[in-house]
């Protein structure tokens, strides 16, 4: 059992989103073996108090408050600190002073780091030489930021973004090769990483989803005309993507009077606008997404941009959905046009491949079977749990303990259940 210092840009429960359900798996993983101590900013509108059972496994917690932008002097300071630096924004608002002295503190009582975001890839300087660090980068962020230029319509914007890249670019890269091992979503991320920054270690530990958690209810038939989107507004792919299939995709199917396109996401100060009358409801958060899940006909992945893998994604594959998506949405997760999913391109053929799914039982049923399959044998948190396992064993020179040596991490219901019910992926 090795000492690791696991730190986290947000309190990673309870699980709502993305980056925090990623975050949280992770760290159960690493808590199945090793004595584990997290170090994490606190947002706003985390938790305000930790389930005690998450104490108990943890070998400690400690949290550094994270200043909301919201804060009428934040976004000027930091817009001026961005355009002024050569740091790219995420660094200098995440690694600031507290931070680091809490991380200097701990970092006197572990073997191995953890720094679970490219934007804590600063701590990585404090680290003595000869000690592992693990750097997850849940997406390649130079490349989501390339995504976003090409997508930006402002052109002062976009000059704006441009004239950043070269600086988000060189960070990565160098954060890369500091760290030890780096861990990639996907075969697609690790081959840009390794890309970005030759020689760097890069091991990939995908996504994963709780396929006992979700899973269809065979007996409960979808709504035959209903189609579903999950995705968090605030992230502009998320919002692109909707926006594409609002304006591109769904006019193609206004012909179907009974069709139903449900969005559950938070908006985030996003107004995507009132409900549309051809059909489209926006939900915001949801409480009960397996059950959205299950009265779906198809699920929909309209994305253009973006990097990583989505686990929307993964847990519409878990529910045994019939999935529609373009080729970014999916991408990085093996799927098989026409085996696990329809991945259409462009509106005319999206809008086909929809109609092609809810007109044949059939073909619905048989794509879920599959995507369903795809998931658990692949992408079951457990499973993931075990690649990052031998990760930190590779790296402390340790033989990975067998299943009875492995300590319980059980951790509460009241701590895991968020994980399980979220709508803003």
């Amino acid at each position: 059992m090795a000492r690791l210092l696991f730190v986290t840009s947000r309190l990673p429960f309870p699980p709502k989103e993305g980056h925090q359900l990623r975050s949280w798996h992770l760290l159960r993983a690493a808590a199945r073996v090793h004595d584990v101590t997290l170090l994490s900013l606190r947002r706003p509108d985390d938790a305000e108090t930790l389930p005690s059972g998450v104490r108990r496994v943890l070998g400690g917690v400690e949290t550094v408050d994270l200043s909301p932008l919201s804060s009428p002097l934040e976004v000027p300071r930091m817009t001026a600190w961005w355009l002024s630096s050569r740091r790219p924004l995420l660094d200098i608002r995440y690694v600031a002073g507290p931070l680091k002295r809490a991380f200097s503190r701990l970092l006197s009582d572990c073997d191995l780091v953890h720094l679970d975001m490219l934007a804590l890839a600063g701590l990585l300087a404090e680290v003595p030489k000869g000690m592992p660090s693990v750097l997850n980068e849940h997406n390649v962020e130079s490349a989501l930021l390339n995504s976003r230029i090409a997508g930006e319509a402002r052109p002062w914007r976009r000059a704006l973004l441009h004239a950043k890249m070269a600086g988000l670019e060189r960070f990565e890269s160098e954060a890369c090769l500091d760290a030890q091992r780096v861990l990639a979503c996907s075969d697609v991320d690790a081959v840009t990483l390794c890309s970005l920054a030759p020689g760097a270690k890069v091991a990939v530990i995908p996504n994963g989803v709780d396929t006992t958690a979700f899973r269809p209810d065979l007996d409960r038939p979808a709504d035959s005309e209903s189609l579903l989107f999950v995705g968090h507004l605030g992230w502009f792919p998320n919002r692109d993507g909707i926006e594409y299939f609002r304006r591109e995709i769904l006019p193609r199917l206004r012909h179907r009077p009974d069709l139903q396109v449900d969005v559950i996401g938070r908006k985030d100060g996003h107004d995507p606008g009132s409900d549309d009358a051809a059909g489209i409801r926006f939900h915001g958060f949801v409480d009960d997404l397996e059950e959205r899940l299950q009265r779906a006909a198809v699920f929909i992945v309209p994305l253009r941009l973006g990097s990583g893998t989505r686990l929307k994604v993964l847990e519409a594959m878990a529910m045994g959905k019939a999935i529609v998506s373009t080729s970014k949405g999916v991408e990085g997760l093996g799927l098989v046009d026409g085996e696990h999913a329809l991945i259409a391109d462009t509106p005319e053929a999206f809008a086909a491949a929809v109609e092609r799914v809810l007109d044949d039982r059939e073909l619905q049923r048989a794509l879920g079977i599959a995507a369903r399959r795809m998931a658990v044998l692949h992408y079951d948190w457990q499973s993931v749990g075990d690649r990052l396992l031998s990760v930190y064993a590779e790296l402390l020179g340790e033989q990975l303990p067998g299943p009875e040596f492995a300590k319980a991490a059980h951790f509460p219901a009241e701590a895991s259940t968020g994980g399980q019910r979220h709508g803003a992926v």
